[in-house]
């Protein structure tokens, strides 16, 4: 391999990289949110516990930070799971 591949790889992998942790970040917040809207009294779901996550991160986990693709925290995976959590048992009190 030439270094203009390994360089033309290497951005491929990080292009790869960006998109699966976009799309692990959009799951957990989706299944903490409805873990949220189960784990709610108001919402009717028979008493099947529900379990959830053992650790819920306030963002982007350091380990999964990389230094040129993913340096940042992203967004608050807290705050955005409460809110899609909040917005599902509204939806379900209608």
């Amino acid at each position: 391999m030439k270094p203009s591949e390994l360089l033309e790889s290497h951005a491929e992998a990080g292009r790869r990289y960006v998109s699966a942790l976009t799309e692990l970040e959009d799951a957990f917040i989706t299944l903490a949110a409805h873990d949220r809207a189960l784990e709610n009294q108001n919402v009717p779901v028979g008493p099947t516990p529900v379990r959830g996550f053992f650790g819920h991160p306030d963002s982007r986990p350091w380990p999964l930070r990389h230094a040129e693709f993913a340096p940042d925290g992203g967004l608050n995976w807290q705050d955005a799971s409460k809110t899609r959590g909040n917005a599902i048992i509204e939806e379900m009190q209608k």
